[in-house]
């Protein structure tokens, strides 16, 4: 099977960051909503995702020579050409929107050789996807972009189950290049290992991105891992214990974290961090159990950036 066109539904934050990224490695891109309106908004965000890609190469020689300079060198001309003929990228905006269509119908999925859903995760809205995609599994690779939940029973709603697995990205998915791979117990080893080369081939904006496999077990490896320690960062917030400041610091600084644990929840969303939790606390127990603060953050729509409050302010 030839990957030529790629379908995402969901033209959210993710489900729009999905397609940019496949636009960018020179696929063809169906970009599917509920509605158009819904569809517009992702494919804004993508022109703001290329957009800004164009401008960050752009300024990226000149601050270079500031860097440099800022060390008391005076460079030449001449060197100061040198540097911005070496780290000058010409990114061509045009040809990466022109490669992606939005609807609003499945009916234009028809061409896809693979369709990844990145909707709400819900279970109950994933399963539905999945049916009605069902015909489309008889040529196309199904994939769900979620983060903790079942594709064993995704696939079940479909009519060749041996075509979907999980391809779970992170975002955003054209700055950080892991993708995890998981097949359901109906996947078949081609569609797997084609998956793998796929990704494997691709890049972001900054790196190749690289693809890990893993077995189906709720919550991965970087969620099982990664959420845990978000909730009990967020629980020695609740018992004063540290400022969110001091937390976020205290990682970055003690274990070479990029990013606090709770600016990155933040990042991430409190809701989908605690829906996650719930998720593990069902399959694990009651260690994973989401702690009051983060429950409580929900309720309030205290969600972090998307908000623009949540254990900061935006």
């Amino acid at each position: 099977m030839e990957i030529k066109t790629v379908g995402v539904i969901g033209a959210g934050t993710m489900g729009s960051a999905i397609a940019e990224l496949f636009a960018y490695n020179g696929f063809n891109v169906v970009l599917k909503d509920q509605n158009m309106d819904l569809a517009r908004s992702g494919y804004s965000k993508i022109e703001k995702i290329v957009n800004d890609l164009k401008r960050i190469n752009d300024e990226k020689p000149d601050k270079e020579i500031a860097r440099i300079e800022s060390y008391g060198i005076r460079l030449s001309d001449d060197q100061k050409d040198a540097i911005k003929k070496k780290l000058k990228v010409n990114i061509e905006i045009e040809p990466i929107l022109r490669r992606i269509k939005i609807t609003d119908q499945y009916s234009d999925l028809s061409e896809c050789e693979l369709i990844i859903e990145a909707a709400f995760e819900d279970q109950k809205v994933k399963d539905q996807i999945f049916s009605d995609l069902s015909g489309f599994s008889e040529r196309a690779i199904i994939a769900s972009n979620t983060s903790s939940l079942s594709i064993t029973e995704m696939a079940g709603f479909l009519r060749k189950p041996e075509n979907a697995l999980i391809l779970h990205f992170f975002n955003p998915p054209y700055l950080l290049p892991l993708v995890e791979i998981v097949p359901s117990m109906y996947t078949s080893s081609e569609i797997r290992d084609l998956a793998f080369n796929l990704i494997s081939r691709m890049k972001n904006h900054r790196e190749g991105m690289v693809p890990v496999m893993v077995k189906e077990r709720e919550g991965f490896i970087v969620n099982r891992l990664l959420i845990p320690m978000i909730n009990t960062a967020a629980e020695m917030l609740d018992s004063g214990m540290a400022s969110a400041k001091d937390i976020d610091t205290a990682m970055k600084k003690g274990a070479g974290f990029p990013m606090g644990p709770l600016e990155l929840a933040d990042m991430i969303g409190i809701d989908v961090v605690v829906d996650v939790m719930e998720v593990l606390e069902s399959a694990y127990g009651e260690r994973y159990k989401p702690s009051v603060i983060l429950r409580r953050m929900r309720e309030a729509k205290q969600l972090g950036r998307k908000t623009r409050s949540g254990f900061y302010k935006y």
